[in-house]
């Protein structure tokens, strides 16, 4: 049993940390039409309604992207909850995920307000 778990808890270990290199980015800024111009350059040349529902767009990637990673740790979570063992329940694994579940969450819900922003601002500019 005890072999077993190991290399779980360090495939997990790894695919935990692998997630905390999640950064903002802007994978869609080719695709919006922006070139390759990186999210502060976006803002700053957002002049019409089009570049800011291009930005509006790459926030609901984003938040998209954060669900998905939420999802990802609310699901390892349950499976640390289910094999549990000594070695997991004293490295608080699910507590882990569960904190990464909390943080991509509202990461979700500020790229989500983001978007509701741009698109206001899509609205008010002439």
């Amino acid at each position: 049993m005890r072999l077993r778990i190991i290399p779980a808890v360090a495939l997990a270990f790894i695919v935990t940390a692998s997630s905390l290199l999640f950064v903002v980015r802007a994978p869609a800024v080719e695709e919006a039409g922006m070139g390759k111009m990186n999210m502060e350059e976006m803002i700053a040349a957002a002049k019409t309604p089009a570049d800011h529902e291009r930005l509006a767009t790459m926030y609901d990637q984003e938040a998209a992207a954060a669900k998905a990673r939420a999802d990802e740790h609310r699901k390892m979570a349950a499976a640390y909850r289910k094999e549990g063992g000594a070695i997991v329940s004293k490295l608080h694994f699910d507590e882990h995920c569960d904190a990464l579940v909390k943080s991509y969450t509202n990461a979700a819900q500020s790229y989500e307000a983001l978007a509701k922003a741009e698109r206001q601002m899509a609205k008010e500019t002439k």
